[in-house]
């Protein structure tokens, strides 16, 4: 098993694979054998219902063919290979309470993360799957897990920093630092700001009523972005539309640009100048302009629309 694992993990490094197809294989090795590469493995975990926000997101589809290629980003390499290493048992002890801890650090393959924000001075784990290495350090604490699903509790003033493949990703009441990877999930922001620095690939992105310096990064996959406050930064899509709700207090200069193939359209119930405009480029300013905001795409539409009822 350690051999097939090790292979498994020099096809992701070497952009054979997906990290989504690398989790589901190194899940199924206990279980599957199959020695067909093109053959269509049944290596879905079981994911019930998962509830972020009030929405419901469905179980994923369990089927995935091991012959369809892609490349993804050495980070996910790299944190899928770290999170794979020996020392996971499937009766392991995890310390879920940390006291005066203001740092979580996860590295998730295969499980879903919700993490809240609270009033209180310590870093609190409420669920953690069987497969899951728990460690502390100074003010940090580091979360690795396999096939299980992750919910933390972290002071509203700290820093998060996660790595999420073959998962959905929840956070809320966060006003800190945060670190955000994500390949193969849905993610959703909610009350947060600080410093937020988001990379999704393969799944949709929404962040509600957000603030402060966003650096978002989307690589395959629909964004939906609702700031509120002082906001300003990047949103840079390759393959995904990107939608832009304001407010009616909005005091930022938009710089959008599609800049190979896409449709710019702006929608807003409040009057704005535009400053530059060109083909598939337009800049416009609400209200004193005080901050700038990127909007680029590759072959994706941009759309910046009123918050509306």
């Amino acid at each position: 098993m350690s051999e097939e694992r090790d292979r498994i993990l020099r096809m992701l490094e070497e952009g054979k694979v997906t990290a989504n197809q690398a989790a589901r294989l190194i899940e199924a090795l206990g279980s599957s054998r199959r020695s067909d590469e093109h053959e269509i493995f049944r290596m879905g975990r079981r994911r019930s219902q998962r509830h972020f926000f009030g929405r419901v997101h469905p179980p994923r589809p369990p089927r995935m063919r091991v012959a369809e290629l892609d490349a993804i980003p050495d980070i996910v390499a790299s944190a899928v290979s770290s999170a794979m290493k020996s020392g996971f048992g499937p009766h392991a002890k995890a310390k879920t309470d940390f006291p005066n801890k203001h740092s979580l650090f996860i590295k998730c393959v295969s499980g879903d993360v919700a993490i809240r924000g609270w009033d209180e001075d310590r870093v609190m784990l409420t669920e953690v799957g069987n497969m899951t290495r728990v460690r502390e350090r100074d003010e940090r604490v580091m979360v690795r897990a396999i096939s299980g699903d992750v919910e933390a509790r972290v002071p509203r003033e700290a820093r998060v920093e996660l790595t999420s493949v073959s998962g959905d990703v929840g956070i809320s009441g966060f006003h800190g630092r945060l670190g955000l990877r994500s390949v193969s999930g849905d993610v959703e922001l909610e009350d947060v700001s600080g410093e937020l620095k988001v990379d999704v690939v393969s799944g949709e992105l929404t962040m509600l009523r957000v603030a402060g310096t966003l650096s978002v990064e989307s690589r395959s996959g629909d964004t939906r972005v609702e700031p509120q406050g002082k906001f300003s930064g990047e949103i840079t899509s390759k393959s995904g539309d990107i939608v832009l709700v304001l407010g009616s207090d909005a005091d930022v200069v938009l710089d959008m640009q599609c800049e190979e193939d896409g449709d710019l359209s702006v929608d807003l119930d409040v009057d704005f100048e535009k400053l530059e405009e060109d083909q598939n480029r337009l800049k416009i300013r609400l209200g004193e302009g005080s901050r700038t905001l990127v909007l680029r795409t590759k072959n994706a539409d941009i759309s910046v629309k009123s918050a509306r009822g």
